[in-house]
């Protein structure tokens, strides 16, 4: 397997075989996560705008799915925006957003301790919902980066009086370019251990319901569409669980040696995205 790291021959990290690739090449839909597989900390990787190209030509059509449960849509558009790509609301879903759009279909408005920034209050008020400081009927943790043992101690308490207990997302860390980052699945597992209650409700990838939403709302078939990110335990095994095709890039969590180690084996493995293009356009 070393010989992988300086072999394009082999098509630099990928194993994968030629039915597969060919699959992959005539998906139609591509699921896109972006920590770590379009960016890190808000830098490009070389090769993510290539992507981009790739699929425009190809008129082939992206959604970016992100665990990231802190921020609002419109943060995210203006992010890109400033990097130079155009985005539509439906090209971004995130984990905190979908929560807040499930509770409300399956359980109506309501009453919603947060655990998480304004930008996620906001999009949970936008929803819906009432955002409350006291007697909530639902508990909701995210990756929240405004953490206080304040917030802690008020989820634990109102999930130990029977308030429901969601987590936006499984992720015990995001990465960043300063490392990892403590994200909703570590901050969910202190309050669990504290409240001796275990989350009602996990969404967020590896969730299929997620991807499922998106390969709906674009009327295309599971068959149809390619999940892409850097995380084996959320990306990967989201795709694989909802049945799509899936490619892993080595520029964020996962490596080859992890792969070669888990039972969740991608269907592609790639340096980066800009490699995945490459494929995409026959280059290589």
């Amino acid at each position: 397997m070393e010989t992988l790291e300086n072999s394009r021959e082999m098509l630099k990290f990928q194993e994968i075989k030629e039915k597969g690739k060919e699959n992959i090449k005539n998906c139609k839909l591509f699921i896109l996560d972006i920590d770590g597989t379009f960016y890190l900390s808000g830098r490009l990787f070389d090769g993510s705008k290539k992507f981009l190209e790739a699929l425009e030509k190809l008129g082939k059509k992206l959604v970016f799915l992100t665990n990231n449960s802190n921020r609002t849509i419109d943060s995210y558009i203006d992010e890109f925006s400033k990097m130079g790509i155009k985005l539509t609301r439906d090209q971004i879903v995130t984990a905190g957003v979908a929560t807040a759009e499930y509770l409300y279909e399956e359980f109506g408005p309501k009453k919603v301790y947060i655990v998480g920034t304004e930008d996620i209050k906001y999009e949970f008020s936008r929803l819906g919902h009432s955002v409350v400081e006291e007697d909530p009927e639902v508990v909701v943790v995210t990756f929240d980066k405004t953490l206080t043992y304040e917030k802690v101690k008020k989820a634990t308490q109102f999930i130990s009086k029977g308030a429901l207990f969601v987590v936006t997302n499984p992720d015990l860390n995001c990465p960043s370019s300063e490392g990892p980052l403590p994200d909703a699945g570590a901050i969910a597992s202190l309050i669990r251990k504290a409240s001796g209650a275990y989350p009602n409700i996990i969404f967020g990838k590896p969730e299929p319901k997620l991807l499922e939403m998106v390969i709906r709302h674009n009327n295309v078939s599971k068959e149809e569409t390619c999940m892409v990110g850097d995380r084996l335990y959320t990306d990967i095994l989201a795709g694989i669980q909802a049945g799509t095709w899936t490619v892993l890039v080595l520029t964020g969590e996962a490596t080859v040696e992890q792969v070669q180690k888990s039972p969740i084996k991608p269907h592609l493995i790639a340096r980066d995205i800009g490699v995945l293009a490459d494929i995409l356009l026959g280059e290589i």
